[in-house]
């Protein structure tokens, strides 16, 4: 293992720990209620659910990656005049804002497409990891912070394209 690895590894679950009450209360999450708790951990989930919410949560990572390895590939030709730096920051500035603004819209559409069974997995398993918040909520709220991201990330976009 390396040290990135460890590091990686050590810090991101305290990390996620230590932002889940801040976020909580800056958008004003609301938890799960205990009726809902005891619905969805008393259940028996089949296997294959595993398996779906494991394609649900790569198809959301994925889509940012595609997004800086669209700007890897093509960016020397959209930019032809710009070294291959400006790409590559450019596409990992959108891989970030990605991951909010279409992850917000894929997991509405995985939502609603859902059956009312996986639905509880999906919350199941956020209960499980700590972040057993309302889903609709945690949508809109990626929104939010996608805007917001995109808001901070405007100057430092408009300087990589007009340098």
């Amino acid at each position: 293992m390396s040290s990135t690895q460890f590091w990686v590894g050590m810090l991101v679950p305290s990390i996620i720990k230590w932002a889940s009450p801040v976020l909580k209360k800056f958008f004003n999450l609301e938890e799960f209620d205990t009726k809902i708790q005891a619905r969805i951990t008393t259940r028996q989930y089949p296997v294959y659910f595993a398996f779906l919410y494991g394609l649900w949560i790569t198809a959301l990572l994925a889509s940012g990656i595609i997004v800086l390895l669209i700007f890897m590939i093509y960016g020397p030709a959209i930019f032809p005049d710009k070294n291959y730096g400006v790409p590559v920051f450019l596409g990992l500035i959108n891989m970030i804002g990605v991951w909010f603004i279409f992850g917000a819209v894929l997991d509405g559409l995985f939502w609603r497409i859902s059956s009312e069974n996986f639905r509880d997995y999906v919350m199941f398993r956020q209960l499980e990891s700590g972040w057993g918040y309302d889903i609709k909520q945690q949508i809109i709220t990626l929104f939010k912070i996608g805007f917001v991201y995109y808001l901070v990330m405007l100057p430092l976009i408009l300087f990589l394209l007009f340098r």
